[in-house]
């Protein structure tokens, strides 16, 4: 297809370039909808952009716009009486707002036909995977989106006012936003999950926050389709530890087939039990965030989503190069967050807690203990998951030499026994560093109410 068959609207495009040479307001009405590459035309580009430019500095006029422009446009035409003409066509055709959807639609089309052929040029190259070009494929189907419907600033007072009715309706009919995470005493410090939410869980080798995040989803997916992206264990190994939690059976066991008839039962009932949460699980551990946003965005238009939990931030590769890992670590929790914002879905995503944070004379974990530190930045919610009982065997003193200093040892190791504490180091909406502790079934990887 020729440039001159391309979507385009010539009409339109005139019609808001003259508007806009007419005032500066004209231009600002339009400022945030409309980009210069969205013209079709080229000289309407350039001109779109020197008004932009003009109109910032704060003194449009068309002798100004000229001034930057070349003497001639392509045809020979003089640039001066161009735009006097474009001004005078101008004067009759009302508010420039009512044309930017044309220019926008045409250049959406435009996007879908290069992307198309894009695509098209991948397939028959072969050099990359298909999950890759629909990784691609899908990313960029979403700036054509926010190309062909542009976000606007919205007053305050409107924002207010939804958030108002929101919590009226809330009120009225006693339904909560959100949901809950099957925890009452985990509730009580982290409050709803929401839409949008970017939460973090930090937690070191051996303190059960992957165990914890599933507890979480398993809940979440009673109600709602839960993706997990498990890039730690595969499927098998997830599904050996949820049969276990319900059924009382350990893992050992069951990969074993060493149990009663009774057992036997409890697992078939477990078995069953499994059939009705909305738990979708991907176990590669090679995934980019682009390509975690492609199978997300497949499944929310395909069964609905719900929840996106990840395990875990070190696991996710790069799309690019960087210099070190905490900037590749900064790029992508700052890419999850504009997941969880784009698809209006709450993420979870673990985070491996750094050995110098357990090596302090107080091992309580602290937010700097993140392996990455932009989760501090990012993050709407992050929690730590702690057992002090796993610190104490890593820090076991010498048994022979005896004395007070083992004594203290056994004592505190008795005390932490069978818990974990769950600490909030920030949340947008609560108060941080609330702390509750949970009973802990280490032989069922599973949290509980302490009796």
């Amino acid at each position: 297809m020729s440039r001159r068959e391309q979507p385009h609207n010539l009409a339109a495009e005139r019609a808001v370039i003259g508007a806009c040479l007419k005032s500066d307001s004209a231009f600002w009405s339009i400022a945030d909808k409309l980009r210069a590459d969205q013209f079709f035309v080229p000289l309407h580009q350039q001109i779109f952009t020197v008004i932009r430019d003009i109109c910032t500095e704060g003194r449009l006029s068309i002798s100004l716009v000229a001034s930057r422009l070349p003497a001639e446009d392509e045809e020979g035409r003089s640039m001066m009486s161009y735009l006097a003409v474009l001004l005078k066509d101008a004067e009759d055709v009302g508010s420039p707002d009512d044309f930017v959807p044309d220019i926008a639609d045409a250049a959406a089309r435009r996007q879908l036909m290069a992307l198309s052929e894009m695509i098209a040029k991948a397939v028959r190259s072969g050099e990359k995977n298909p999950m890759d070009i629909a990784s691609e494929a899908s990313t960029c189907i979403l700036d054509v989106m926010h190309v062909a419907s542009p976000k606007r600033p919205r007053r305050i007072g409107e924002v207010t006012k939804s958030v108002a009715r929101d919590s009226r309706a809330a009120q009225e009919r006693e339904v909560l936003p959100g949901f809950g995470t099957g925890m009452p005493s985990l509730d009580e410090i982290v409050g709803r999950i929401l839409p949008g939410d970017l939460i973090f869980l930090l937690g070191s080798q051996g303190d059960g926050k992957s165990a914890m995040a599933m507890q979480v989803g398993m809940h979440a997916a009673l109600s709602r389709p839960v993706l997990l992206i498990q890039m730690e264990m595969t499927a098998e190994q997830v599904g050996a530890r949820e049969l276990a939690a319900a059924s009382g059976i350990t893992v050992g066991d069951i990969q074993e087939g060493a149990f009663n008839f009774a057992e036997r039962d409890a697992l078939k009932a477990a078995e069953a039990a499994m059939e009705r949460p909305d738990m979708m699980l991907l176990d590669d551990p090679r995934y980019t965030v682009r390509q975690v946003r492609a199978h997300a965005i497949a499944m929310k238009r395909t069964m609905g989503l719900g929840m996106i939990i990840i395990d875990q931030l070190d696991k996710l590769k790069p799309e690019g190069r960087y210099k070190d890992r905490f900037e590749r670590l900064a790029e992508i929790t700052a890419d999850l967050k504009v997941l969880a914002k784009d698809l209006q879905v709450p993420v979870l995503c673990l985070a491996q807690r750094t050995r110098g944070g357990q090596r302090r004379d107080d091992p309580t974990p602290q937010i700097l203990d993140a392996d990455a530190q932009s989760i501090e930045r990012d993050g709407d919610i992050v929690l730590a998951v702690w057992r002090r009982e796993s610190w104490l065997h890593q820090n076991k003193p010498n048994k022979n030499a005896g004395g007070e200093a083992w004594e203290k040892w056994e004592h505190e190791v008795g005390r932490a026994s069978g818990t974990a504490q769950v600490i909030t180091l920030k949340h947008r909406r609560r108060k941080p560093f609330e702390e509750r502790t949970l009973k802990w079934v280490g032989k069922l990887t599973r949290f509980e109410e302490l009796d």
